[in-house]
């Protein structure tokens, strides 16, 4: 009972391992968006933005701070009405302060603003990662899946060239064809064999660089999932150029990150405007100290009673305390064109992002076309490929045929096999090609 038990565990395991969910490319693009070390730094910047958040809220509170100290005064002196030398003392004093700005010419207003546009650039800025992550790993995925069928092609004509081998070796035997052709087909078989370690190293390296993508360590069950390509699948998107680029202008991270300098720039410059303009400071504080002389006690003597009063520690501070309150204003006159140049500078780093906005617009309307353009050629690529494919294999098949039945020389199959070869690769570049930049496409318009 009990081996039943365990072999039917085992089962279950070996079950469960082969059963083991592929990834898509959603899930791939999903886990990246939590594990890409590019985005994992700009979440950690954007956190920072908002502790900078916090602190342009905190200039419009007053301050606070409260000093202590203790020191000792050693050594000689002397006291002119007890003529006594040598007296040592100790002293504390304590103070509690604190001052409010009134106004610094709107400064802190504008370093909240800018604050708040650091934010929303931060995430933009994500956005912009998320989306060339997402460009990254599409890529990568379709590479991966480009490698495998590239190794399936080649496997497949290892088997074709085995096939072939072996049969032409009993032919051979048989003194039925010559040395020349066994030789041939040998030398076409070792090729084959080349190619598949070829593409064998590929998939591996691609699916490395997939990884690094995702940010995914020490997974050697990784395996993703294939995508079906139907023919009503394989079309354009419905969307117009026009279409596209309207979304594109309106939400496209890039783009969006751009208007955002131009904001922030603009609340650099009032923030240099507010240089010139006075401040004003409401300031208070509290203070009192404690002082005593070593070897003596704290007693003053009452010129009106004529008698000695305890002057202890709580004593003396509530005797010295002093309140102070105040307005301050500074008012700018001179500081060396510092103010000056600032601001002239400003205007001219808006005017700099105002052109890069517009360079910008004018990039990402090129981009879309292109890409437009692009996925219309690809598609058109893919079906001229499809039947380039198509025909290719029906020689393909009738060459194998005659060669099997002996009415083709060697040298004409190896041809016709090529051209096979050739044409089947050419057609797993242009479906994985054309799926690419229709993805682009989806990227650009969503």
């Amino acid at each position: 009972m009990f081996k039943r038990i365990i072999l039917y565990l085992f089962i279950l395991n070996i079950i469960s391992v082969n059963a083991q969910k592929k990834w898509s490319l959603d899930d791939c693009i999903n886990y990246a968006n939590d594990h890409n070390i590019e985005i994992i730094k700009q979440q950690i910047n954007n956190n920072n933005s908002k502790y900078d958040m916090l602190s342009a809220k905190g200039n419009y509170l007053p301050d606070a701070s409260f000093n202590a100290s203790q020191g000792f005064s050693l050594g000689n002196s002397f006291d002119v009405s007890t003529n006594v030398g040598r007296r040592e003392s100790r002293f504390n004093s304590f103070s509690l302060s604190s001052s409010a700005n009134l106004f610094n010419g709107f400064s802190n207003k504008f370093k909240l603003e800018q604050a708040k546009l650091n934010i929303e650039k931060g995430e933009a800025n994500l956005d912009k990662i998320k989306f060339d992550v997402s460009i990254n790993i599409t890529n990568a995925y379709l590479q991966v899946l480009f490698s495998k069928e590239i190794l399936n092609v080649a496997e497949e004509q290892v088997l074709i060239s085995t096939s072939n081998y072996n049969r032409l070796q009993k032919l051979f035997k048989n003194a039925l064809v010559s040395k020349k052709e066994i030789l041939e087909i040998e030398s076409i078989l070792a090729v084959d064999q080349k190619e598949v370690i070829i593409a064998e190293n590929n998939l591996k390296t691609n699916t490395i660089k997939l990884k690094e993508l995702l940010g995914l360590k020490d997974n050697d069950n990784f395996e993703i999932d294939t995508i079906e390509f139907e023919d009503e699948e394989i079309r354009l998107l419905a969307p117009v150029k026009s279409e596209i680029i309207g979304t594109a202008l309106n939400s496209n991270p890039l783009l969006k990150l751009s208007k955002l300098e131009v904001s922030i720039q603009e609340e650099k410059i009032k923030l240099a405007k507010a240089a010139f303009l006075p401040k004003v400071n409401f300031n208070y504080s509290y203070s009192s100290n404690y002082y005593h002389l070593q070897g003596t006690q704290d007693r003053v003597f009452n010129q009106t009673t004529s008698e000695w009063i305890d002057n202890g520690f709580l004593t003396q501070l509530e005797n010295n305390k002093t309140h102070y309150i105040g307005i301050s204003a500074s008012i700018p006159i001179f500081n060396r064109f510092n103010s000056k140049v600032n601001y002239a500078k400003s205007k001219e780093d808006l005017k700099l992002y105002k052109a890069e906005l517009k360079n910008t617009k004018f990039l990402l309307n090129n981009i879309i076309e292109i890409a437009v353009n692009d996925s219309e050629s690809a598609k058109a690529s893919l079906a001229a490929s499809k039947i380039a494919f198509k025909t290719q294999k029906e020689a393909f098949d009738i060459a194998q045929k005659n060669y099997t039945l002996g009415n083709l020389r060697n040298f004409e199959f190896l041809e016709s096999k090529s051209k096979y070869i050739q044409r089947s690769s050419e057609l797993i570049k242009a479906k994985y090609d054309y799926f690419f930049k229709l993805k682009i496409v989806e990227y650009y318009g969503n």
